[in-house]
């Protein structure tokens, strides 16, 4: 792996690190002194003459181990910290390396506490080849020396034997347990790596095939279909350039899509996501609310533009308002597929941008917004709790107006607009009869959404995309320029 990306012996070395600390803690703090204890029992059955000189032997061990675990919260690197481990291993050898010299018995039984102290050492401290070695020899090489001094005859020289094998059988089982262990943390971190290599990548794939929904846009997708027409007509020209306008900007976001990215399998996201975009883009359209980009599984558009309104602030929240109620309403759908409740953040903010067309007409071009309002929307859904429908003040004073109801949270701190005292509001319900309005549908085509538009008399009327049934009045004003 390149760049800042963490390498598998780069976190297998921290690993290291934290296991030497907690084995060592166990070890130090509730095996290694009651167990020299308790063989203190041995030294006054099978040894008598020598109990006061082994149990001040055996009490060194506190000492060592209070030392121990403060140097080992000192050390930072791997190499230092096996230091340390391979060091306290040896040093708990040595008082029964010292014991099996004071015993004229040349095969001792007492070589019996070394292999305790390599089982609890080489088998549970991850320690790198070099450093199992070196530790191996630091606890057995004493005892072979003072064997060699005291072998006199033949006889004494067999039970040496017999207890090489026993010694050699614990390096052994020792090293075998090492090797796996290590073996199975690698492949657990390679699991690890993948896993985080795969969350990078879905979340890559997921954005990719946005950025190439959004590049692949027809003015149909990103319009309602009756703002379409009014370009083909003439009625509305989108070409003469960026203008500054007044939007209202709205951002829809999913609450805990990447933790659900990662538990569920693609083909379960990518239909979820897929009937999240066409609930939200629908009812969106419907209000003729311009789609300006999908970010991730969020969706930002803004309302009066290309077409004006002069409620496009109450426009906008009942869209929001109906979005969220429509994915209740698609509850057992998202349980099913998605295993968790549909919950979304919604942020609202009204404001001047510049609106036009952006890029390189060779290549690309997207018809977009650039103002503060989208930013700003961002924002407060960063703010919001799940379920919650965030609003700037200026348009909870002119929902208030008409009956809206909502509910000031505060001021607070918006990141990238902190010079300013920003009081925000969040939109609790429309009046009956907007929501009444706003929900009516055509008597002829059940599946079709009424949109607001203008007769053959010029008069304002709500249009059945599908037969143009009319239902209703309403208010739009076309831009002429």
């Amino acid at each position: 792996m390149l760049g800042n990306e963490i390498t598998t012996s780069q976190l297998r070395e921290f690993e290291v690190i934290e296991e030497i600390r907690s084995v060592l803690k166990v070890v130090a703090n509730w095996m290694a002194v009651p167990l020299f204890m308790a063989f203190w029992v041995a030294d006054l059955i099978y040894v008598p003459q020598f109990k006061w000189h082994f149990l001040a032997l055996r009490l060194t061990i506190i000492p060592l181990c209070f030392l121990a675990n403060r140097e080992l919260k000192k050390e930072r690197t791997a190499i230092r910290t096996q230091f340390v481990a391979a060091l306290y291993a040896t040093l708990v050898a040595l008082p029964i390396n010292i014991m099996i010299y004071m015993i004229p018995d040349v095969g001792t039984g007492y070589y019996a506490g070394l292999n305790l102290v390599a089982l609890g050492g080489l088998s549970f401290i991850p320690f790198s080849t070099a450093f199992f070695v070196a530790t191996a020899v630091g606890i057995y090489l004493p005892y072979f020396v003072i064997a060699a001094l005291k072998i006199q005859n033949l006889t004494d020289l067999w039970p040496v034997v017999l207890n090489s094998f026993f010694i050699v059988g614990s390096i052994v089982i020792c090293f075998l347990i090492r090797f796996f262990h290590e073996k199975l943390r690698m492949r657990e971190i390679n699991s690890r790596l993948a896993l985080k290599a795969e969350i990078a990548n879905r979340d890559n794939l997921i954005k990719s095939k946005t950025e190439e929904a959004v590049r692949l846009n027809t003015l149909s997708t990103q319009f309602s279909p009756q703002v379409v027409q009014a370009i083909r007509d003439g009625r509305v020209d989108i070409e003469k350039g960026v203008r500054r306008s007044q939007i209202c900007a709205i951002f829809v976001d999913i609450v805990g899509s990447t933790e659900r990215v990662v538990r569920l399998d693609q083909a379960k996201v990518d239909m979820v996501l897929a009937r999240f975009m066409d609930t939200v883009v629908s009812i969106f359209l419907k209000y003729d609310i311009t789609i300006d980009k999908f970010q991730g599984d969020g969706i930002l558009a803004f309302a009066n533009d290309p077409i004006r309104y002069g409620d496009f602030m109450q426009r906008t929240c009942l869209a929001a308002l109906e979005v969220r109620q429509a994915l209740r309403q698609d509850r057992e759908f998202y349980l099913m597929n998605w295993k968790k409740e549909m919950q979304i953040r919604v942020g609202i903010s009204a404001g001047y941008a510049n609106v036009g067309f952006y890029g390189n007409k060779k290549f690309f071009r997207s018809y977009t917004a650039i103002g503060a309002p989208l930013p700003f929307a961002s924002r407060l859904t960063n703010l919001a709790e799940p379920e919650q429908i965030l609003i700037d003040s200026d348009i909870a004073q002119s929902l208030m107006a008409e009956g809206f109801q909502v509910r000031n949270i505060g001021a607070r701190t918006i990141k990238g607009f902190e010079d300013d005292t920003h009081y925000v509001f969040e939109l609790i319900q429309a009046p009956e009869a907007r929501k009444e309005h706003a929900n009516s549908g055509c008597p002829h085509c059940p599946d079709s959404v009424l949109y607001l538009d203008t007769n053959a008399h010029g008069h304002f009327v709500m249009k059945c995309r599908t037969c143009n049934y009319e239902a209703a009045e309403g208010s739009p004003t076309l831009l002429a320029n």
